[in-house]
């Protein structure tokens, strides 16, 4: 493992300019009690300096990497113990030791991101001289293997992340004469929607959904909603919902939860639209000029509704028309209420999709709402139009 990898895991884990988090200061906490110290301190050190991630009230104290304790610590076989930093050469001449906070004392245990990737420390100190006893130094090792479990956690989060982004389409619609973006932002490392889009022969297959819930256990449902869709996914939406809804069942059923869907089919090149909501109910066909037709929306959602209750209903894209579907964290960018689908009719009316989305982003960047925010928008172009379809999927 280079330094270069190691500096990678680190910044892979997102901690460096994150918030304070409650699960490192119990640690913290924890220590200084413990081992009766004034100062017990999670660190992470990047390729020229150590940051303070807890405890809160000196995050996020940022040094020299050569001024502090922890970047030997992570180079050292085991827990580092510095019994009087004064008489010891390798750190008697740093700020901390012979300024004004006196550092005599230092004990840190490395913490690893993955095997060999030692990207911090959990590190005590003292302002007088002391020692360790093997007692204490197995009690250090025990909380520090609670510290690299938070990073190590947060590490796994940050793959779970970079899976569910990797399974939304990269591109988009292929079909001459169309431009397609999408995006997904959960409110946490991941979530609870999912879009997609393929082409099939000439037509646009399209699914937006969201699984009830938040976070990991939202994931879990949408990875499983998902890969019921595109398994059963067939010409006819509400015959691909009825067949989705047999595989879910049991699912659903044993998870007591539910999952809202919108699937369509575009004809690229008619423009002809045949689509089916299980209690999406956010899906709307915009003008050039803002007005807009909301598609309708009375199926219930996946595990609620019954095989046989969702229609396949028909409408028309025409040249300059944009399909806008989303889940409801992107009311949230707005006054939450259905009165925003007048402000997203007037974002998405002329735009381009990519354009759209941006500003969404935006909107999402400043509000930090509290829900995950998807959005799926497909525009046919103007009949005078020659370029082929473009797609920014994400």
């Amino acid at each position: 493992m280079t330094e270069r990898d190691r500096v990678e895991a680190l910044h892979r884990l997102n901690l460096l300019e994150s918030s304070p988090e409650e699960r490192f200061d119990r640690i913290t906490r924890a220590a200084r009690e413990l081992f009766s110290v004034p100062m017990a301190v999670v660190t992470l050190v990047d390729s020229g300096s150590t940051v303070v991630k807890s405890p809160p009230e000196l995050h996020p104290t940022v040094v020299p990497r050569e001024e502090s304790f922890c970047s030997t610590a992570i180079a050292a076989p085991r827990i580092l113990v510095v019994p009087d930093a004064r008489a010891d050469e390798r750190f008697a001449g740093l700020p901390s030791v012979d300024g004004s906070m006196g550092i005599r004392f230092y004990a840190g245990r490395p913490l690893n991101a993955g095997p060999g990737m030692r990207v911090g420390t959990l590190c005590l100190y003292d302002t007088r001289p002391r020692d360790m006893s093997p007692e204490q130094l197995v009690q250090l090792e025990e909380l520090g293997a609670w510290a690299e479990a938070e990073l190590q956690d947060s590490a796994d989060r940050d793959r779970a992340r970079s899976v569910q982004q990797a399974l939304m389409p990269a591109e988009g619609g292929n079909g001459r004469g169309y431009e397609a973006a999408g995006m997904f932002l959960p409110k946490s490392e991941v979530g609870g929607d999912f879009y997609s889009w393929r082409e099939r022969e000439n037509n646009l297959c399209l699914a937006i959904a969201d699984a009830m819930g938040k976070g990991t256990a939202a994931a879990l449902m949408a990875a499983t909603v998902r890969s019921a869709i595109l398994n059963a996914a067939g010409t006819d939406p509400g015959t691909t919902l009825d067949s989705a809804s047999v595989l879910l069942a049991r699912d659903l059923e044993a998870t007591s939860t539910f999952a809202t869907a919108f699937l369509a089919t575009l004809d690229l090149e008619t423009g002809t639209l045949r689509y089916a909501d299980a209690g999406h109910g956010l899906s709307m066909i915009v003008s050039p000029d803002g007005t807009y037709t909301r598609l309708h929306g009375a199926g219930l959602p996946l595990g609620l509704g019954e095989p046989g209750s969702w229609m396949t209903h028909t409408a028309a894209l025409q040249p300059g028309d944009t399909l806008a579907t989303f889940t409801d964290g992107v009311l949230d960018l707005f006054d939450g209420s259905l009165a925003s689908l007048d402000e997203i009719a007037a974002l998405v009316a002329t735009a381009q999709p990519a354009q759209s989305i941006n500003v969404l982003r935006r909107l999402n960047g400043r509000a930090a709402p509290d829900d995950d925010l998807t959005a799926l928008i497909v525009r046919r172009l103007g009949a005078d139009a020659t370029e082929p379809a473009k797609g920014n999927g994400s």
